[in-house]
């Protein structure tokens, strides 16, 4: 054990609303000051930078997010980089985005824990050399650690997602409304067309869908596809398109059910989230999402690209408060045993520990 806190520099890509900052920045909240003093460089300002500030924590955010020049502006996170690396002893950074940043911390002599929270292709030079660089190579589920099996590393770890537990008074929303949400980037892996495309097949009338989320350059015809869909469906009244959210407790307070129809994630933090509010989830029988849900007790998973099922799923659900309150306390009860961030951050402290106890190099 270390005599004073490790300082620990975290990266990422963005700061906006989405499952990679949003588990950094619950992480870096529920952190042990003792152990660890954490300080935070975003490429992007955002929600997650703000709620950091606000806490404390020294955040530096190397500019806005404009259209074409996200390359730039992670080439200026790696100027700031090699700035602020010489003071970390660990830096932690986020995203397979980020790759060449674990090559810069290394020139500077910090231990670099490299964290991969998404599925990609394996055979990149660049990916094997950082990957062999770093000290730790860290995954955030079971199925992510398998998916990047043969890469060459020194020391490789899982420690699955967490979130922090919100204070929850009633496992149903406010208002006498029934809501769908989902909260993720709004592209096509993301699969809310097959959403839509089920909650047209609902008997009930009476039921409202929400689809937060971010839309990249390359996913506008996507969205202009679901758009029309609405339109033709003569859904427009009961369809939105909100956007990304800034206030995920209010979204997840209003909702009746989250429907999560991702095709491919390692594991879901919007999942989680929900589940810690007392939300029933519905997702996809994909890897990542059987690491979290046990099908019939504390969610409901469907077969991907069934949209028949999912939307008999959705219906059961809609039809019976019971049910809903059953699985929703279910998934609550499984996020405090398995998914609490609390005791998630504590397994991170001691890696760091860990690898400082070894020397900077």
């Amino acid at each position: 054990m270390t005599t004073t806190p490790v300082k620990v520099l975290y990266l990422l890509h963005d700061s906006r609303r989405s499952g990679v900052p949003a588990v950094l920045a619950s992480l870096i909240l529920s952190l042990d000051r003792s152990r660890v003093q954490p300080s935070v460089l975003f490429a992007y300002d955002g929600v997650y930078a703000d709620e950091l500030r606000a806490a404390g924590i020294p955040v530096t955010v190397v500019g806005r997010r404009w259209p074409f020049i996200w390359r730039l502006n992670r080439f200026l996170l790696n100027l700031h980089l090699i700035k602020l690396a010489a003071a970390a002893d660990v830096v932690h950074v986020n995203s397979i985005k980020l790759v060449p940043s674990v090559l810069v911390a290394k020139l500077f002599g910090a231990k670099v824990v490299f964290h991969l929270h998404e599925k990609a292709g394996v055979g990149g030079w660049l990916l094997k050399k950082a990957s062999a660089m770093a000290d730790c190579l860290l995954f955030c589920a079971v199925n992510c650690a398998a998916h990047y099996a043969a890469l060459p590393t020194n020391r490789r770890q899982t420690i699955l997602n967490a979130v922090r537990l919100p204070v929850v008074t009633s496992s149903e929303p406010s208002s006498a409304g029934l809501n769908i949400v989902m909260l993720g980037s709004i592209n096509r892996n993301k699969g809310q067309d097959l959403l839509l495309e089920a909650f047209s097949r609902l008997a009930r009338k009476d039921v409202t869908l929400h689809l937060y989320g971010t839309v990249g350059l390359s996913a506008r015809g996507f969205v202009a596809g679901l758009r029309r869909f609405v339109t033709d469906q003569g859904l427009t009244d009961r369809v939105f398109f909100p956007g990304p959210t800034a206030d995920a407790a209010r979204v997840f307070r209003e909702a009746t059910i989250l429907v999560h129809s991702s095709l491919n994630e390692c594991m879901s933090i919007s999942v989680l989230e929900a589940m810690s509010y007392g939300v029933p989830v519905i997702a996809n029988r994909i890897p990542g999402m059987d690491e979290i849900i046990t099908d019939g007790e504390n969610g409901f998973l469907v077969t991907p690209g069934d949209v028949a099922e999912l939307a008999a799923r959705i219906g059961q659900l809609l039809d019976d408060p019971a049910l809903r309150l059953r699985i929703g306390a279910a998934g609550r009860r499984n996020v405090e045993e398995r998914f609490d961030m609390q005791q998630r951050a504590a397994e991170f402290a001691t890696l760091y520990e860990t690898l400082v106890a070894g020397g900077r190099q």
